[in-house]
């Protein structure tokens, strides 16, 4: 059948999403779960491309995929790509050319990157049972599924992994929550359950009366929100208003962890309308293991435990996942710093309740695995089990990063991304040639930590991109400095090493664009606008779609021309373009309520700054602007009432 796709992995949950992403494309996907079965089904369904792990039960990837080329007929030529969550030698290198393979991916893997190697390997979707049905309508870029078949916790976690943007769509009964997902991080929540909204939450968190929030119900009109009548009914301030709706958007989101029963449906691509910001962004990691540790029921854990009690607890062997930003105490640093794949899982049978969810929430993210104890070979391919393979199934966010420390972590890594460029894999480790392989990986675990791309999950798309490469790169010279073989090879070669020249290009640009823009924003500060619009429109000559380029581009298009009209409008055009692009970013919805505010459109302009409040509940100018046009309304209406009295 044109158009199919095999999809073969050991953790089933990661298989599915997956695959129903790929079905959200318009392919039609199977899966397996181990080597012979995926043989078997290749047979069976001569799929048109197989995506197959690299590490699998009963037989590799590579044996895989010798037993199909060994096959008669054209489905011995079956086009095949490798997910591997290893590094590749230069022995598997040979051998996936010697195997015919399209592409080798490394694990986790972006969804988008990952649908577009199967876009190239198979070429424009063949739709091919929609077609026969002739049903011509665009594939619905959406996965999902059931709770049953995958828990909560390892839905974000595989999210995550993939790097998944849009929506998030959770059923349970009749409850109903929405989560918007940027890069895999969750940014904020809506809920259609009356005891989540704003009212109720102060009322359980004793912020405010029954009484009081009867009042406040009382005068609300369309258009105006309950918290901006607490606020007129002098109850709360706005900063008080503003932790709450931070408080009801945590509680929502925590709420999801307790459900087992229900559906998902992730959009792609998709955004919010009215709903709750989650403020500073938690990494998924810190956001699991702090749902599990609250929500997660008790027993799910347990039932894990008990039916994975022989396997080895080891620390995991995934570069992404091992350094995740995740908030544990001394006492639990100390046990995962200790487990080198020796100790069983049935050890902590008896722990307290709290080591038990941490143990649970340390396999979800991928920071320990679990070892099967039956066979030294399977002890040598480490391999993550499901959580949501269990029965039935499977830290505090951050405080907000100040402005100072998020602008100086994007300078240091402009730096070291502009450095590495040119630097050897040992300079890179900052380690010399005679270096043992104990120096060698205290050096990578010092700068992995360091440059992790969760330490940039708030900044702009072009410099996560940035800090995602430079962690795969500085990951591939410890991978390669690691292995005596590739070491040696490495130490002969480096000079004939080239650069992927596609890859060069578009970093380079990346890193250009952003110190363009870098420049820009200290122009603008100096109040050399002529200066800074020229900085910030290189910028976007490098690299257009950024949308804080376009947002700041704009309003120092403004600045440049306060008294023209036509200038203001082509500037409301970028700073449009800008919330389009980054619709995530206080700024944009700043420029736009200060453009607005220009042309004397002072309700849209409020919208503006109260969106973005609710982004960045940090934001000083945006406040600002808010209480200006409080103070203005109460005067006017001082003025008004003089004028009545006369």
């Amino acid at each position: 059948m044109a158009g199919t796709i095999l999809c073969v992995d050991d953790d089933r949950n990661l298989a599915e999403i997956i695959a129903s992403a790929l079905r959200g494309e318009g392919y039609t996907v199977i899966t397996a779960a181990d080597g012979d079965e995926a043989v078997e089904m290749v047979a069976q369904h001569e799929p048109d491309l197989v995506l197959v792990d690299l590490i699998l039960p009963r037989r590799d990837g590579f044996s895989v995929l010798e037993s199909i080329r060994a096959m008669d007929g054209d489905v011995a030529h079956t086009k095949a790509v490798i997910l591997s969550g290893c590094s590749q030698t230069p022995r598997s290198r040979e051998r996936a050319i010697e195997l015919g393979v399209l592409d080798v991916v490394t694990k986790p893997v972006p969804l988008d990157d990952l649908l577009g190697v199967v876009a190239r390997g198979i070429g424009e979707v063949k739709r091919a049972a929609r077609l026969d049905e002739g049903d011509e309508s665009t594939p619905s870029r959406a996965m999902s599924g059931t709770l049953e078949q995958m828990s909560i916790p390892e839905l974000l976690h595989h999210l995550h992994g993939l790097r998944a943007t849009g929506v998030l769509h959770l059923t349970s009964g009749r409850k109903r929550k929405w989560i918007e997902l940027r890069d895999g991080y969750p940014l904020s929540i809506r809920s259609n359950l009356v005891n989540e909204c704003l009212g109720n939450f102060l009322v359980r968190s004793g912020r405010i009366s029954q009484a009081v929030m009867a009042e406040s119900r009382r005068r609300m009109k369309p258009g105006r929100l309950q918290g901006e009548i607490l606020v007129a009914m002098e109850i709360l301030s706005e900063q008080e208003i503003t932790d709450a709706l931070l408080g009801q958007a945590d509680e929502k989101l925590l709420e999801v962890f307790g459900w087992t029963t229900g559906s998902y449906k992730f959009e792609m691509g998709q955004q919010l309308q009215r709903s709750n910001s989650l403020g500073v962004v938690a990494s998924p990691a810190n956001l699991i293991l702090r749902g599990v540790c609250k929500r997660y029921p008790l027993d799910r854990v347990e039932a894990f435990l008990r039916s994975h009690a022989d396997c080895f607890l080891a620390p995991g062997e995934s570069p992404f996942y091992q350094f995740q930003e995740i908030d544990l105490d001394s006492e639990h640093e100390e046990l995962l710093s200790g487990l080198d794949g020796r100790t069983r899982l049935s050890h902590f049978q008896g722990a307290e309740e709290r080591l038990k969810r941490t143990l649970y929430a340390l396999i979800t993210v991928g920071l320990l695995e679990l070892r099967s104890g039956e066979s030294a070979a399977e002890r040598s391919a480490p391999r993550r089990a499901p959580p949501s393979s269990a029965p039935s199934a499977p830290a505090q966010p951050a405080e907000p990063v100040p402005s100072v420390e998020e602008e100086e972590r994007r300078a240091r890594l402009t730096l070291v991304a502009e450095r590495i460029r040119s630097q050897t894999y040992f300079e890179i480790l900052g380690i010399d040639a005679a270096a043992t392989l104990d120096e060698t990986r205290a050096a990578y675990e010092r700068l992995a930590a360091k440059m992790h791309p969760d330490q940039y999950n708030q900044s702009s798309r072009a410099v996560q991109q940035m800090a995602e490469r430079v962690f795969d790169h500085i990951t591939e010279a410890y991978q390669t400095l690691s292995d005596q073989r590739r070491r040696s090879e490495y130490i002969l070669n480096v000079r004939r090493d080239e650069r992927d020249a596609e890859y060069q290009l578009e970093s380079q640009r990346a890193l250009e664009a952003e110190k363009e823009f870098q420049r820009g924003e200290g122009l603008l500060a100096s109040r050399s606008y002529e200066k800074a619009l020229e900085s910030f429109g290189k910028a976007l000559e490098l690299y257009s779609a950024e949308g804080d380029y376009h947002a700041h581009y704009g309003w120092a298009l403004h600045l440049c021309h306060p008294g023209d009209p036509a200038m203001v409008q082509e500037a409301m055009e970028h700073v449009r373009r800008g919330i389009k692009l980054a619709g995530h970013r206080e700024k944009s919805y700043l420029f736009m309520g200060r453009l607005y505010k220009a042309i004397g459109r002072s309700k849209t302009a409020e919208k503006m700054f109260a969106r973005a409040v609710q982004i960045q509940p940090q934001s000083v100018e945006a406040q600002r602007e808010l209480r200006l046009i409080n103070m203005r309304r109460v005067k006017n209406k001082g003025l008004i009432g003089r004028l009545l009295r006369r």
